[in-house]
């Protein structure tokens, strides 16, 4: 006799004697096996081919040099060098709610905002900072030389403070009557506009703190420009400006951690698709007979 083929139902388009329910549970098990499959052929072709090593491979095609040697140099050199050094700034501001956090760039938002589920979704910006220092310099600890591109090429990373936590402040009499009137954060109270919040019962807060702070460790690709003040780091032609975070060695470590934990993490995630695997044909294989009964 031939493979038996299962039999549908025309006018439910599943299985014969199959419900709903078990027809949904097959189709689950075939996608969570596709998904964990895909996913481990993913991260094993990126371990194998070492494609989390790429941007510190990129960063070696750059000829080094260091910060004194860029002072030194005599004139123009059109071609990108590669410096690394720290992010430091003569006058750096403050964090407003952190006065020892110095920074070269920071912001600080404190937003009030209703529930999501809410027809008309309220938001309110209750405070607003935001600046960055002038001049920044890129330093070794013993010399330094400015940076005369557009700073706004340097990504603000999320920084938590550990103190203070806003807290919103309650105006009533009872539980079932308070409503929110402000927000309290450190020394300060931001009141809620009233004529936007009305008599809302509950309010949510956001707040973004983000910064680069003083003494950065980055590695910088940039053109030596000579001007009659000195030196400086300038864009390159070309979108060749790069800033990258940390130092080169930390770079590559990191690209050589995730390369092991991909290969790592798709053998175990193989194994789980070609269980899931198994068990979504050991169901189908159970809805063929039943589809025959």
């Amino acid at each position: 006799m031939g493979r038996k083929r299962v039999r549908y139902q025309w006018f439910r388009d599943i299985p014969r004697n199959v419900t709903y329910r078990e027809y949904e549970q097959f189709q689950m098990r075939s996608f969570g096996a596709f998904s964990l499959g895909l996913t481990a052929a993913a991260m094993a072709i990126v371990s194998g081919l070492g494609l989390t090593l790429r941007p510190a491979q990129e960063l070696t095609e750059f000829d080094a040099i260091s910060i004194a040697a860029a002072i030194e140099a005599g004139s123009d050199r059109p071609d990108p060098v590669k410096l690394e050094g720290y992010l430091v700034a003569a006058n750096p501001p403050t964090m407003p709610d952190d006065a020892a956090r110095r920074v070269i760039r920071g912001r600080l938002q404190i937003a009030a905002r209703g529930p999501a589920d809410s027809e008309e979704p309220l938001r309110e910006t209750l405070f607003l900072w935001e600046e960055t220092a002038a001049p920044v310099f890129l330093s070794d600890g013993d010399r330094r030389i400015p940076l005369a591109f557009d700073l706004a090429v340097l990504p603000m990373e999320d920084e938590d403070a550990s103190q203070p936590v806003p807290r919103i402040v309650w105006q009533g009499d009872s539980a079932r009557t308070s409503r929110p009137v402000a927000i309290e954060y450190g020394d300060q109270v931001f009141p809620l506009d009233r004529e936007v919040w009305g008599s809302a019962e509950s309010v949510y807060i956001d707040l973004e703190r983000q910064v680069i702070p003083q003494g950065q460790a980055v590695v910088v690709i940039a053109k030596v420009e000579a001007t009659p003040q000195g030196n400086q780091l300038a864009d390159p032609l070309g979108d060749r400006l790069q800033v990258v975070f940390g130092t080169e060695d930390e770079f590559r470590q990191q690209g050589q951690q995730l390369r092991l934990w991909f290969g790592l993490l798709s053998i175990p995630l193989g194994l789980a698709s070609v269980m899931v695997g198994r068990s979504a044909y050991g169901l189908w294989q159970e809805f063929v007979e039943r589809s025959h009964q």
